[in-house]
């Protein structure tokens, strides 16, 4: 999606962990250099910084008030911006650009992903009168395409927040989110995750993120034991339209809701029908419905006691349920392949992982890791050599830690981090 323009952006992206300054202050650099190769001076900028989210637990569940657990990752979306004195609106990001004007016309209406979000999330504030003139602005970002839905989460609610910033508009963090989660409706559609906003935007650092889709209550989670990492492997297999399937899933899961409800009298979905029931009367829905109930309802208990476990400071109970996350999403939910299902099963026989899963809803096939950090590199050597002699390709590997919320950055704090 983007090119790696030099040598401090390879840096950046090697396997090595920096810490959160270290990758903001890289994209940053990118952005401002950017901006001033377009615009001059970089007088008066404004920037936001939000970090990528990655669903844990529950996902797929959120579509029936589901409870997840998610984490920020130190991965960011940096957006520069300043107001203009006219109607005319610049967005660019390293390679390119557009320009729209408040009245409507524009360059180019054939845009790419983060163009599509960043115009989507300007025409939406400017009909509900945030914006009363033009801005110029340079989005940089350094968060991997496999990391999907985490990663066009964060590059909304950072467009958001610079919005919010620069036009000095008094609206809070919730009905921020609204906004933001309207317009991830009308672009993603159904599969739009609230927990990846809510994450995106109120998630500290350190913690991870627990939210309850239903009541919208949220909390953050300190582990005890916080010496592990989160260790992505990008296949590089691109796949086929997921928002398709994931539709279909979403479709399926309504089926099963309507079948349930000649059985369950009152129920709203999948949220009130409990585990025990359903295996009872495995009978009451046709085989494939039931299998995508089995496993919305299975995943919901499986958060519920994952959080029991980081509670009791349990990193490998916790790590089950990820592992067996990830088994139901592959029989019951049926959103696996083999190259995955190949490294989750690898991945388990090494002592130092926890919990291995995919990651849902995104354009590339990746799998996420729980590993403990003193045998991280070991793993990773392990699980390339093994993807390696059997696929006789090369797997992309990223080390993250959990990274805190949204931070909104002056001119001033610009410079002082850029120093």
């Amino acid at each position: 999606m983007r090119q790696k323009h030099s040598l401090l952006y390879l840096i950046a992206h090697s396997d090595e962990m920096h810490n959160d300054d270290d990758y903001v202050s890289d994209e940053l650099i990118f952005a401002k250099a950017k901006f001033e190769e377009l615009f001059g001076s970089t007088q008066n900028i404004q920037a936001a910084v939000t970090p990528a989210s990655l669903i844990l637990l529950g996902d797929h569940t959120h579509y029936n008030e589901g409870i997840l657990i998610s984490v920020a990752l130190n991965r960011f979306t940096v957006i520069i911006i300043r107001k203009r004195n006219d109607n005319q609106i610049i967005i660019a990001d390293l390679n390119s650009g557009v320009k729209i004007n408040l009245d409507g016309n524009g360059t180019d209406t054939s845009y790419n992903t983060v163009f599509k979000y960043v115009v989507s999330i300007t025409k939406l504030f400017q009909s509900e009168k945030i914006i009363n003139k033009g801005f110029e602005c340079v989005v940089s970002y350094n968060i991997p395409d496999c990391i999907g839905l985490g990663f066009s989460s964060s590059l909304q609610v950072c467009m958001a927040s610079a919005l919010k910033k620069v036009f000095n508009t008094n609206i809070d963090g919730k009905a921020l989110l609204a906004l933001v989660r309207k317009n991830d409706l009308a672009v993603t559609g159904k599969i739009s995750n609230l927990a990846h906003l809510y994450t995106t935007k109120f998630k500290k650092e350190n913690r991870l993120f627990f939210i309850d889709l239903r009541t919208l209550e949220y909390k953050t989670i300190l582990p005890k034991d916080n010496n592990f990492e989160l260790i992505i492997l990008d296949t590089g297999e691109k796949i086929i339209n997921p928002q398709a399937t994931c539709n279909e899933r979403i479709e399926e899961c309504e089926i099963g809701v309507k079948g349930l409800r000649l059985y369950i009298w009152g129920i709203k979905n999948l949220r009130d029908v409990q585990s025990d029931f359903l295996l009872k009367h495995y009978h009451m829905l046709p085989r494939r419905i039931f299998n995508r109930v089995l496993y919305n309802v299975g995943e919901r208990a499986r958060a519920e006691n994952a959080i029991k476990h980081l509670k009791k400071n349990s990193l490998h109970e916790f790590g089950k349920c990820l592992t067996e996350s990830h088994r139901s999403l592959s029989n019951e939910y049926e959103l696996s392949c083999f190259k995955c299902d190949f490294i989750v099963e690898k991945s388990m026989d090494h002592k130092g992982v926890y919990g291995s899963k995919m990651i849902s809803c995104t354009p590339k096939r990746g799998i996420f890791n729980l590993v403990n950090k003193s045998d991280s590199d070991n793993y990773i050597d392990y699980i390339k050599h093994q993807y390696k002699e059997k696929f006789n390709e090369d797997l992309t590997v990223y080390s993250f830690r959990i990274s805190k919320g949204i931070k909104e950055i002056s001119s001033k704090e610009i410079e002082s981090i850029l120093k």
